[in-house]
């Protein structure tokens, strides 16, 4: 009972106090707690990653430019065909592995996934986006034609430039969410040894209740942008993309379930349905597609609310990973 009314009071209080949005940055901490928290619990064998991870990633590099080919041809407007391009090309969430870790599943296979689907993704969004612009998403090189400046000079330069890409951005927050809490955890295991596995499971049910935080800012944050941005749109063309993400929603979820039979149908329903939405948001943004942003941004809550579901009626039975 107290799980359905944390939950319920994060979306709630999300949608109706958009002035939440203002603790965005609290976002990325959340995260790099709750992650610290499943990488203390998990540990990485030559077994890790299974044939079953990679054909989830595979499923998510073709099934998007596969759809929006396929909505180009059956005469469905190309704004449509984008929005849920970048709602399906999304990478996947990095509270995957904290609501496996709460549904029961194994830690160690969705942390794998996570980190595979988000690293591959990412590295392949510069070569999948550019077809569906039909314009290049990666910004003229810098040109070291001279040779008198030093060579740090250019590095630096080089430097600037990837942070100033989209999948440059989309790496360095990886890093920073993802590659950093690992790393303090591997640290702290190594210290520590079995204490700071037993510090991991301790603080688990505290997850349950950073990521209530985390879905009450998200859901302001998505609040306000589409207020912002979504107003700018026909009322009719915003329902169509909300009736597509449902869509997309169902079905993600459901084949990632499908892919993962037998043995890891929750994670692999994870993997491929929770979705890090922030990142496609941001490029549709900076790729100067504003309509195809609200795909992402309404995808947000759906599959907060469907893996909201899962953990109201999940009942518990402890399990490591």
């Amino acid at each position: 009972m107290l799980r359905t009314l944390l939950l319920i009071f994060g979306f709630a209080g999300g949608w109706f106090c958009p002035w939440l949005a203002a603790l965005k940055p609290l976002m990325a901490v959340f995260l790099a707690y709750m992650l610290t928290v499943v990488f203390l619990r998990m540990t990485f064998t030559r077994q890790t990653v299974t044939p079953k991870h990679w054909r989830v990633l595979v499923v998510n590099l073709l099934f998007p430019p596969l759809l929006w080919q396929g909505m180009l041809l059956c005469g469905i407007p190309e704004r449509f065909a984008q929005a849920a391009f970048f709602t399906a090309v999304t990478p996947t969430a990095a509270a995957a592995p904290v609501i496996v870790n709460l549904l029961g599943g194994s830690i160690s296979f969705a942390t794998a996934g996570f980190l595979l689907s988000t690293l591959c993704m990412s590295a392949a969004l510069p070569l999948l986006i550019p077809p569906v612009l039909h314009r290049p998403v990666w910004s003229d090189f810098p040109d070291f034609a001279s040779m008198a400046a030093p060579w740090w000079e250019d590095s630096v330069r080089f430097i600037q430039w990837l942070a100033d890409q989209p999948a440059g951005l989309i790496l360095s927050r990886v890093f920073l969410v993802t590659l950093l809490p690992m790393v303090i955890a591997l640290l702290l295991r190594r210290k520590f040894g079995e204490r700071a596995r037993g510090w991991g499971q301790k603080l688990t049910p505290s997850t349950l209740y950073v990521w209530v935080g985390l879905v009450a800012i998200i859901a302001a944050s998505a609040a306000q942008s589409l207020e912002q941005h979504a107003a700018q749109f026909p009322r009719t063309d915003v329902l169509w993309v909300i009736v597509i993400d449902v869509a997309l929603c169902v079905g993600m979820f459901a084949l990632g379930a499908l892919l993962g039979m037998p043995g890891h149908l929750r994670e692999c329903s994870q993997l491929l349905g929770q979705k890090n939405t922030s990142y496609t948001t941001y490029l549709a943004f900076a790729c100067d597609v504003p309509f195809a942003a609200l795909g992402p941004a309404f995808y947000v809550f759906f599959h907060n609310a469907w893996n909201g579901l899962q953990l109201i009626f999940h009942k518990e039975k402890p399990k490591d990973a």
